[in-house]
């Protein structure tokens, strides 16, 4: 399988942190959807002003995310994996320093 385990834990860590990013992407729209119905349901009992509210907090943790998830550090390198002087590709498939492989196995 892996030839570390520490090569293992670190691309799993990679996962978990793209699914967190991709969970706060996709969820804006049923958020909002759920608080247009839950104000429907209160009949409008609800402060003014609670979309942008919603909106603002999601968007805070939509950035949290996002630099969580650019802030991984490669397991060969230990250098931040999407990040090299300033130039970021959080799409990359490989890493920007040493140019291991995404999910690549050992040294």
């Amino acid at each position: 399988m892996w030839s570390d385990p520490e090569y293992g834990r670190r691309w799993r860590d990679l996962r978990r942190r793209e699914f967190l990013f991709w969970l706060f992407v996709l969820s804006y729209v049923p958020g909002i959807l759920l608080l247009i119905v839950g104000a429907n349901i209160f009949d409008y009992d609800v402060p003014q002003h609670m979309g942008a509210y919603f909106s603002v907090a999601w968007l805070t943790g939509f950035v949290a995310t996002g630099l969580y998830r650019q802030n991984f550090r490669c397991p060969r390198c230990h250098h931040l994996f999407f990040r090299r002087f300033g130039f970021i590709d959080p799409d990359g498939h490989n890493c920007l320093n040493c140019n291991l492989a995404r999910g690549a196995s050992g040294q």
